[in-house]
């Protein structure tokens, strides 16, 4: 074999090399891109939550550093504020319940 098919050949392994190089290095850059805009798309949609979070009481805080009073008074309020629900969807299904079972009898014809 001469000595310029050798060139040829590494040559040609070179160029291959090259434009492996370029391809995964296009394909890097196009994924880049669309991260990029993922994340920009994504912390455009984490603001309305993070607003909302900050809207809360400060009175939110761990239980454990807390004075215990002041924990128990706060499960005493949520406590009530869930039994004061509880009773209104059962005074709703209660009526809801005498409305679907009431009949006046006086206004039915019997015979």
């Amino acid at each position: 074999m001469p000595w310029w098919s050798w060139l040829v050949i590494w040559t040609c392994l070179a160029l291959a090399l090259v434009a492996v190089f370029v391809i995964a290095a296009w394909r890097l850059f196009r994924k880049a891109v669309t991260v990029f805009t993922d994340v920009g798309t994504l912390a455009g949609t984490t603001e309305l939550p993070a607003a909302a979070i900050t809207e809360f009481d400060s009175d939110d805080e761990l239980a454990i550093l807390q004075n215990l009073s002041a924990v128990r008074a706060r499960r005493r309020r949520v406590r009530e504020a869930s039994a004061l629900r509880r009773d209104a969807r059962q005074a709703v299904r209660i009526a809801r319940g005498r409305a679907l079972t009431r009949v006046d009898a006086n206004s039915r014809r019997w015979f």
